[in-house]
């Protein structure tokens, strides 16, 4: 609840990402109107002082609240003003520290408050355009988010910091009226710098996070229904039209976090070369996807003997799947990628300590798609619950593509692709499950020597890697090479598994 309620409060803002001048004019009478539509439209109840004198449209005393199904959340926001420009635009004029006070209290009696300090330093918002079509562009040496204050339940809670910095950072947004609230933005910033650190006397408990991610850039759009909605309920405001689609990138950044628990300790050191991450939902899909390149970590503890190293040369993960229910099959996709990933001598030689393993780096990647019809709607939960007390059917997969496969890992490695599709209205043929057809082929190289190797160190008993090798013989062929096996299983129409061309079913 405490991460929400200063989120909401920077809807206002959030309103200062825009984009260049043009022709028409707009006065600070209506962009402080579109601001209190913007905000009732999610659901909050607002009250403010308004004065307005010469130019300068001056709002003090701004109080918003919003009563949720587990907490109530209530603000009060500083003075800001809105002055009007000769060229018809408005500057909005933000003190260098903007409080915002916040109270949360949960369903379950809990209460907890504090002020937020919204911190700049050289910071410009312009807003040009006309009612319908405002747009805005902004400027700023420096803009954070500092807690001033956190009490829980009446007591002071200690901290020695919570805050968030951005550091030479440049925006804009176009914010357009019609049917929908359709919004684009960019924004880019030199750094992102954040530190936390908290302590928990009860618990004798101190946590504390720190680091910077450096070249951070956004770029992204939004669809937002015009009428009032809930906030808290994401599959009504999914069918009202809310829509959105960002992608985020960095040039590379580190991290370190320090964790006490009375006497014992935890210590990590990360950082990265670059990354990115994407994010889009619609009524129809949710997409999400983010990769990480030149990855460094290292993790030291009570628990840990000695330091724990991680290095990926590239990670990565998508995931793209419909949400709601549909008559027509809808594209689905989920990969994950680690490539090139090591770890330290020191590791290894607790596994490994005569060195008879090859010290390769591993990969591993999977990807998969396809088509499925979804049956109901992932987001509403009572749909939900009708799935899982099985008065409702999920839906229907109707093809399953691998695409990729890869696992290497100590001088073994396993590739292969497939594809196979389902027939929905066969479920005797393999009971309980749509019938498949297809086949995927697979490629096993240093298989045998691996198995030798664990026999050697005592990791692996004969007994069980004799098991292994007959699977291997039932499923697999020798070809070319030394210590390679191929492999093609099979579906038919009729039904038949067939490994090779022999049939096993």
């Amino acid at each position: 609840m405490l991460s929400r309620a200063p989120l909401a409060t920077s809807s206002l803002l959030a309103l200062s990402l825009a984009a260049g001048p043009v022709a028409a004019d707009v006065t600070a009478e209506q962009v402080w109107s579109d601001w209190k539509d913007y905000l009732e439209t999610f659901g909050y109840e607002m009250t403010a002082m308004e004065d307005m004198s010469s130019d300068t449209l001056t709002v003090s005393d701004l109080s918003l609240a919003m009563d949720m199904e587990e907490a109530d959340i209530g603000m009060t926001i500083g003075t800001m003003t809105l002055t009007n420009r000769s060229d018809g635009s408005v500057e909005i004029g933000v003190p260098e520290s903007l409080p915002i006070t916040f109270d949360v209290t949960s369903d379950m009696g809990e209460d907890v408050s504090g002020t937020i300090n919204y911190d700049n330093t050289g910071l410009s918002i312009i807003v040009s355009g006309d009612p319908e079509d405002m747009t805005y562009q902004y400027t700023a040496d420096t803009l954070g988010m500092r807690v001033s204050e956190l009490v829980v339940d009446g007591e002071p809670m200690p901290f020695g910091a919570m805050e968030m910095m951005l550091k030479g950072m440049t925006g804009s947004a176009q914010m357009k009226l019609g049917e929908m609230r359709n919004m684009m933005q960019d924004f880019s910033a030199e750094e992102l710098a954040y530190n936390v650190d908290v302590e928990v006397p009860d618990e004798e408990s101190t946590f504390k996070m720190s680091g910077a991610v450096n070249g951070l850039s956004f770029d992204g759009t939004g669809s937002y229904p015009m009428g009032e909605y809930d906030a808290e309920e994401i599959g009504a405001m999914l069918k009202a039209g809310f829509a959105f689609s960002g992608s985020f990138s960095h040039e590379g950044g580190e991290t370190s976090v320090a964790a006490t628990e009375r006497d014992e300790s935890f210590n990590t050191q990360s950082s990265s070369e670059s990354g990115s991450l994407t994010v889009s939902i619609d009524k129809d899909h949710l997409a999400y996807g983010g990769t990480v390149k030149g990855l460094k970590s290292t993790a030291t503890g009570a628990d840990i003997p000695f330091p724990i190293e991680i290095n990926a040369e590239e990670s990565g993960f998508e995931l793209r799947m419909p949400i709601s229910k549909a008559e027509e099959p809808q594209d689905y996709k989920l990969s994950i990628l680690l490539e090139n990933f090591t770890t330290s001598e020191m590791l290894w030689g607790m596994i490994d300590p005569q060195g008879k393993l090859a010290r390769d780096p591993a990969t591993i990647e999977l990807a998969v798609s396809g088509q499925a019809t979804p049956g109901f709607d992932l987001l509403d939960p009572e749909q939900m619950e009708a799935v899982e007390s099985g008065e409702a059917m999920p839906g229907e997969i109707q093809s399953a593509n691998i695409d990729a496969l890869k696992l290497s890992v100590a001088g073994a490695e396993l590739t292969g692709d497939g594809a196979f599709t389902f027939d929905n209205a066969d479920m005797t043929t393999f009971p309980g499950m749509p019938k498949p057809s297809g086949a995927v082929d697979l490629k096993l190289t240093g298989g045998n020597t691996l198995l030798d190797k664990l026999v050697e160190m005592g990791l692996l008993p004969e007994e069980q890697a004799s098991g292994a090798r007959m699977m291997m013989g039932l499923f697999a062929v020798p070809v070319e090479g030394e210590d390679t096996l191929n492999s093609k299983i099979e579906i038919n129409d009729e039904g038949h598994v067939l490994a090779n061309g022999q049939r096993l079913r």
